[in-house]
């Protein structure tokens, strides 16, 4: 090898001294403890080659170090002092076979006679990349030369020095990266595992103990497919087998059971060794994003459920309004009919008896009506729900004296006890108290063939600024078995199904009025028994108004309908019937009073434009021009005094929303059909004094 002096040090220098220096500081050699398998190897030469001394060097870029020497004892010495910095420049071994007479040396007082030294042979430590290491060298302090023999041994034996470098370099690298991967092991978040083709864990990270609460000897003495969810153990198999036909990497997610016995969700990336067949896995623990996936999941399900229930709600809301609209309108004609001939008193016999009849049947089928939209209303979140002041005992009484002729009919008695305590004027929800009273009256009639009916409102507690009042409704009918009483506010069931046949209805009286009690804040009972009767009760709490009226004053302003002289009202409305009930209601009330008649709200605005009236009755659902339509236009598009004409719509469908619509468009009233006569008037009287 060709050889380059450093100007510097004045010894020789590999062309290659940098990449040699990389190399052999790669070893991790330099410094280290003694190894017997290296003074094994230079006792060996030493008896080989038959010499004192033996050694194996290191050069560096400023020293010899001795990893291992026979013969003497000495840690290092510098570079330039050195018989194997010339023997690192060479390919073969360096034999000097008398110092004293080699031209190089004859004149180094470190290597004469005087010294002990005299004999040299160095084999260069060559790696597998050709770098020039060090050194194994013989010592001898006469004279002499290796033979063919001796040489090769010397050759070969450095070669075992440079294969036990070699060796201890791979092991020294495979404890780092054993020591790497077991920190990387302890440190990781995530869990990290190594498992045989058997099923078996051979190594865990410490995530697996810390998060699913086992001992480590607990996960690798048993098959890994242990703590696998049942219901995926057979993806996970499934997975197993795409690495056993060579898949590269695969990816998937199962749940592996804690210690408490709970789940936790994994996502897998799993390589397998070919070789070995070892399978490399890490996990990652995705049990919250798998429930806010589960969640979304849900969520999402719910929104389309509540979707197609609101689509559904919509569907119902529209045909229980038109159904509404389509039977209330031949009821609102038959039982103002019946009524206006039953005032009449004309009657007499079986005409009054067939009368009768088809009075009794008219208001049946209109309550059940009621009863289907009502209930219908209360269960979609839709019913009525503002409170209002009001008088307690006057609404008691119309109550009871709109619903006496059914009971009265039936030969039974229907009267009222009202406690003189009350305050007279209270703030609730007056319409839902009188429909509550209503179906309870209802009912008992229903179910009452001989006796009484008697309604209640006793005082409670009386505060400064609340009254707690319990009403009962009693009853002497055919009451209610005792294994029966928790059923009877169920919608849709009755104490006995023979009942059904016997007495009619849909079993949704009872649940409205269950609702509507509980809607007031209160919570409605009974008392019963078979054959004597039964009584219904419930208690509310109502605040006081700051300023009550006297109940004079009340009466007289309720009852005080007095028409005035010369009044002109204009009805709408589509059904020939109905325009008979209206007109004839009227003027049954009173005489004088002037009426025209129009088929829709086309023809009102017409008739509006040339005549002057008071008040408009106006129908809602009419062709041509519905009553919302002309609403409007009288209230934006007429001048004064016409564009603030008292209006009282007159619907059939008799839904909040329907109602508010009407408000909303320009009514100042409504009533929905059929109609109480008397209510009829109260409301015209009203906007009439407004």
């Amino acid at each position: 090898m060709k050889e380059s002096f450093s100007r510097k040090n004045n010894y020789p220098v590999p062309e290659n001294e940098k990449e040699r220096l990389e190399a052999l500081y790669s070893y991790n050699i330099l410094d280290s403890s003694a190894d017997k398998d290296m003074d094994a190897i230079t006792l060996l030469a030493s008896r080989i080659c038959q010499t004192p001394v033996a050694y194996v060097s290191l050069i560096d870029e400023k020293r010899q170090w001795f990893k291992a020497m026979i013969g003497f004892n000495r840690d290092e010495t510098p570079r330039e002092d050195s018989l194997c910095q010339y023997t690192i420049m060479q390919d073969k071994i360096y034999e000097i076979p008398d110092i004293t007479k080699n031209e190089l040396f004859s004149q180094n007082p470190l290597f004469n006679a005087k010294n002990g030294i005299q004999f040299y042979a160095g084999a260069p430590l060559i790696d597998p990349n050709g770098y020039r290491l060090g050194t194994l060298c013989v010592i001898d302090v006469k004279p002499r030369v290796l033979s063919i023999e001796q040489k090769e041994g010397l050759e070969l034996l450095a070669r075992e020095v440079v294969a036990h470098l070699i060796i201890r370099k791979d092991n020294l690298e495979l404890a780092q990266s054993k020591a790497e991967l077991q920190k990387f092991f302890d440190l990781s978040l995530d869990f990290m595992c190594i498992a045989n083709v058997q099923g078996y864990f051979l190594k865990v990270s410490a995530t697996f103990s810390s998060v699913l609460g086992y001992e480590e000897k607990e996960l690798l003495g048993r098959p890994f497919l242990d703590f696998v969810h049942p219901e995926d153990i057979p993806n996970t198999l499934n997975e197993i087998d795409k690495l056993a036909r060579g898949e590269d990497t695969i990816h998937f997610e199962n749940r592996y059971r804690k210690v408490d016995g709970s789940y936790i969700w994994l996502s897998w990336n799993s390589k397998p060794e070919p070789i070995t067949g070892m399978l490399y896995a890490s996990a990652r623990d995705i049990t919250e994003a798998k429930i806010t996936e589960e969640l979304n999941k849900k969520n999402i399900q719910l929104q389309k459920e509540k979707e197609v229930a609101e689509r559904s709600s919509k569907l119902k809301e529209e045909f229980l309004a038109n159904m509404s609209h389509e039977i209330r309108t031949p009821i609102n004609a038959i039982i103002g009919i019946t009524n206006l001939l039953l005032k009449k008193g004309t009657a007499v016999g079986k005409e009054l008896e067939y009368i009768q009849t088809i009075h009794i049947n008219s208001n049946n089928l209109f309550q059940l009506v009621n009863n289907i939209l009502d209930f219908s209303q209360i269960e979609s979140g839709k019913y009525n729900n503002n409170s209002t002041e009001f008088n307690l005992k006057q609404l008691i009484r119309e109550t009871v004296r709109s619903i006496k002729l059914s009971a009265t009919e039936k030969g039974l008695s229907l009267s009222t006890i009202i406690d003189p305590e009350i305050p007279m004027r209270l703030i609730g929800y007056p319409e839902k108290l009188s429909q509550t009273f209503l179906n309870l009256i209802s009912n008992s009639i229903k179910f009452t063939s001989m006796g009484e009916i008697v309604v209640t409102a006793e005082l409670v507690t009386l505060n400064p600024d609340s009254a707690i009042i319990k009403f009962i409704v009693a009853d002497t009918g055919i009451g209610i078995p005792a294994d029966k009483l928790d059923e009877i506010f169920l919608p849709f069931v009755q104490a006995n199904s023979s009942f059904t046949r016997v007495h009619g209805g849909t079993g949704l009286g009872l649940a409205i009025t269950k609702k509507l009690v509980e809607l007031q804040g209160g919570e409605i009972q009974v008392h019963s028994k078979v054959g004597v009767g039964s009584d219904f009760f419930f208690t509310l709490l109502f605040p006081i108004p700051e300023k009550e009226k006297t109940e004079r004053n009340f009466v007289e302003e309720v009852e005080e309908l007095l028409v005035p002289a010369g009044l002109r009202i204009l009805i709408v409305e589509d059904n020939p019937f109905n325009q008979m009930v209206v007109t004839d209601t009227l003027q049954e009330w009173n005489d004088s009073i002037e009426i025209d008649v129009v088929e829709n709200g086309k023809m009102a605005i017409e008739k509006l434009k040339i005549n002057t009236y008071d008040l408009v009755l106006m129908d809602i659902q009419m062709p041509e021009m519905d009553g919302h339509t002309a609403a409007r236009i009288i209230r934006s598009d007429f001048p004064e005094p016409v564009c603030n004409i008292p209006i009282i719509a007159m619907t059939a469908h008799a839904s909040v929303k329907e109602i508010e619509s009407c408000f909303k468009n320009g009514m100042n009233e409504y009533i929905s059909k059929p109609f109480e006569a008397s209510n009829l008037f109260k409301k015209i009287v009203k906007v009439l004094k407004k």
